[in-house]
């Protein structure tokens, strides 16, 4: 008995040493959307009713999951992202998603953004991490990097001196649209050996101020994001094609 015991507890140990790193236990599942059988709500309520998605004419569904196919010499200046419908409040969050790449030049933005509530005049209004994810041409480099953008409607800034400023139209926290003016943040990136045709999980956890990014369950990257520990409202996808993106999920963790 105590002989087949220990053999157990060593197998379970030399396998826990090959596993790969993964994320800390599940959290509250607050939007689940596979593309296979239409939205599933898990918490009407978190949905406020009308359709989980409003697709632009840029994506497509195909194969089961959503398929972008912007391209912005053939489709200059048209909307190529996606906000998850309607926003959801959650203060940690982990967001996971399927992706596979089908061409060269393709990218993907996975984006979490918090508004944030109007200080003195120049101040930030509006905190963004995000995911981005390129494959480029062979010998190119493809990376995977975390990067923080806030924003403010003050161009006199201090943290916007000597910069070429690019006013955004963004919904700032009161509800209505006004032009905004991105501040610098940190970033990080690290390179990937991508493949066209192949299928990648990515998941990415904010708790607190930390990111963590896995790629098929490894750990990827980290990053401390100065303004990240805050309540999201919303998560936008924005990608330029061709890939397909599935098997979205959102979940609050808790603090």
């Amino acid at each position: 008995m105590h002989k087949t015991l220990l053999s157990t507890l060593l197998f379970l140990a030399a396998l826990a040493a090959v596993a790969p790193a993964q994320s800390p236990a599940r959290g509250e599942v607050l939007i689940h959307e596979d593309f296979s059988g239409g939205p599933q709500r898990t918490d009407p309520k978190a949905w406020g009713g009308g359709p989980s998605w409003n697709i632009p004419e840029t994506w497509e569904i195909r194969e089961g999951a959503i398929a972008c196919i912007y391209d912005p010499r053939q489709h200059p200046g048209q909307a190529h992202g996606k906000s998850l419908d309607p926003r959801f409040k959650a203060h940690n969050v982990r967001v996971s998603y399927r992706v596979k790449f089908e061409g060269e030049g393709a990218r993907l933005d996975m984006l979490i953004n918090a508004p944030l509530r109007p200080g003195k005049p120049g101040s930030v209004l509006w905190h963004i991490g995000d995911v981005v994810t390129r494959i480029t041409k062979p010998g190119s480099r493809d990376d995977v990097s975390i990067s923080e953008r806030d924003f403010t409607r003050d161009v006199n800034h201090p943290a916007l001196k000597g910069k070429t400023l690019d006013p955004a139209v963004l919904e700032v926290p009161e509800g209505t649209f006004r032009s905004a003016y991105p501040i610098p943040g940190e970033s990080t990136f690290q390179k990937v050996p991508l493949e066209t045709g192949r299928w990648y999980q990515f998941v990415v956890e904010n708790v607190g101020t930390r990111w963590t990014l896995w790629v098929d369950g490894k750990e990827t990257l980290a990053l401390h994001l100065k303004r990240s520990d805050v309540e999201k409202e919303s998560v936008n996808f924005i990608g330029t094609g061709p890939f397909l993106l599935d098997d979205i999920r959102i979940e609050d963790l808790s603090r």
